[in-house]
């Protein structure tokens, strides 16, 4: 019945934030690997190119978290309620 879904639909945002999370960290994997591939061709270190270094991941990171936070707190809500 009623509690049975209810069930489900919580477990299914809570798996789904746990996704989100991992696919950060191969997003963050990824990046790094890109940026290292890219500082190798132009002769400079990430250091060097902290402002960039520092944009590029946040472009990879911020919207994983806020998607899995997300997730995570409507999981968390339907939960609790």
């Amino acid at each position: 019945g009623y509690m049975k879904n209810k069930k489900n639909v919580y477990t299914y945002f809570f798996v789904l934030s746990v996704l989100l999370i991992i696919y950060m960290g191969y997003t963050l994997f990824t990046t790094y690997q890109q940026l290292s591939a890219y500082c190798n061709n132009y002769n400079t270190t990430m250091a060097a190119q902290w402002g960039y270094c520092l944009q590029t991941f946040l472009a990879a990171i911020v919207p994983c978290l806020v998607y899995a936070s997300t997730c995570y707190g409507i999981g968390y809500m339907i939960k609790n309620h």
